[in-house]
């Protein structure tokens, strides 16, 4: 009898519903709901570019992008453009330091 109803405790914790998520859960799930909301990431942006920046001598330094929300190409040309150009200096003070042998 006294094994029956330990068996029966045992099976009930098993099936027993799970409990609640911690409240940080659902502050993550708000975090999420409000990057959502903001909408617009370069992959939904209508103006859009990017360009690989490399090093004097021909070596891949990184990557730029530049996007706009409105759709104004012009701005996003002019971002890239300023973007490049100080990833590029980047690129050649890099290698100025640490050039190769």
């Amino acid at each position: 009898m006294i094994k029956t109803i330990v068996l029966c405790a045992l099976a009930l914790g098993l099936i027993a519903p799970a409990p609640a998520p911690p409240v940080r859960y659902h502050a993550t799930v708000a975090i999420v709901q409000s990057e959502a909301q903001q909408g617009c990431t370069y992959e939904t942006a209508p103006a859009k570019l990017r360009a690989m920046i490399y090093d004097p001598i021909g070596y891949p330094y990184g990557e730029v992008s530049a996007w706009n929300c409105a759709g104004d190409g012009l701005a996003v040309l002019a971002e890239l453009q300023s973007r490049v150009a100080e990833m590029q200096a980047q690129a050649a003070e890099y290698r100025a330091a640490h050039p190769i042998k």
